[in-house]
């Protein structure tokens, strides 16, 4: 991959779009802590994974009117983060709920006041998901926004020859449905993990394998089933209420909320949210971020995170 600038980013915290304020940021990281342990069996260690962490320092410049008051009021209680690479829709987002540890202003030898601040993630660490808006997306009424394939236009392929592998090249695990034919071996990345027809879960990357006789028939859906969480912020707002919901289809047409991904409602701004669903719901691969209202609003200028897990998560 080529390397980038960061030119055209944006930066959110706890509801205030402070893009136009930061230098850099010189830090966003997430850590998974390991713990070593050893059972009376065994012969040396094994680690298992610990507590999730995350970071992010930032500088910005002093702007009395605007990054200033938000970040010199060094809050108590958590802030959220959302860090936007771009303002594509489907672009890349780091979200984080954190305390913030520090205001350091600097004055620099040229005159130029600048102020470091460091976030310290508080509970969930730091993740790495998709923009559902390309940055801050302004809506005047309910609507439904554009999805984004997460499967990268995947499509069921033609069955191969006996012995041959079929490989998934999206970034997302397939559900591969077999039916039909003679079948005695389906081997997935050179495991058997099955000997006819049956459901399957190709992981993203893989391969699978089928043997048989007489061909089968097969359909391919690409879908997680470890849950998702989503951010919310909300910059500003004119009307009675707007809820924001991600919405999920296996087709790009026909969409259902997603359990779980439906924000509490909204009634002013700043603000900020984070919900997740169950660790064991399903998302398919196309997803949206919806707006409804039950007494109308004229103007919600909102960004949403998803971020969906592609293996189990505890927090």
């Amino acid at each position: 991959m080529a390397k980038t600038s960061g030119l055209g980013d944006n930066f959110y915290v706890g509801g205030y779009d402070l893009s136009g304020d930061i230098n850099s940021l010189s830090k966003i990281s997430g850590t998974l802590a390991t713990i070593d342990v050893t059972a009376i069996n065994e012969s040396g260690m094994e680690r298992l994974g610990g507590k999730r962490d995350g970071a992010v320092d930032f500088t910005a410049y002093f702007n009395p009117t605007g990054a200033h008051p938000v970040l010199s009021a060094l809050p108590t209680s958590d802030v959220q983060a959302s860090y936007r690479r771009g303002t594509v829709l489907g672009n890349p987002a780091a979200e984080i709920v954190a305390r913030q540890l520090n205001y350091d202003p600097t004055r620099g030898a040229d005159g130029a006041l600048t102020v470091a601040c460091s976030l310290s993630g508080d509970g969930f660490g730091l993740e790495w998901g998709i923009q559902l808006t390309p940055g801050l997306r302004t809506d005047t009424a309910a609507t439904n926004g554009t999805s984004v394939d997460q499967a990268n236009g995947l499509a069921t392929p033609a069955v191969p020859a006996s012995g041959t592998p079929q490989a998934n090249t999206s970034p997302l695990p397939v559900q591969v449905v077999i039916s039909g034919g003679t079948m005695t071996a389906v081997v997935i990345n050179g495991v058997t993990v099955g000997a006819g027809a049956g459901t399957y879960t190709l992981p993203a990357g893989q391969s699978i394998t089928l043997t048989y006789t007489v061909a089968p028939t097969w359909t391919w859906a690409a879908q997680t089933t470890y849950g998702a969480q989503a951010y919310l912020q909300v910059t500003a707002f004119t009307g009675t209420d707007m809820t924001v919901q991600i919405q999920d289809s296996a087709d790009g047409v026909t969409f259902a909320p997603v359990t779980g991904l439906t924000f509490t409602q909204t009634t002013s701004a700043p603000g900020v949210q984070r919900i997740a669903t169950a660790s064991t719901a399903t998302l398919r691969r196309y997803v949206r971020a919806a707006t409804t209202t039950v007494g109308g609003f004229t103007s919600a200028t909102f960004a949403v995170t998803l971020v969906r897990n592609q293996v189990a998560v505890v927090f």
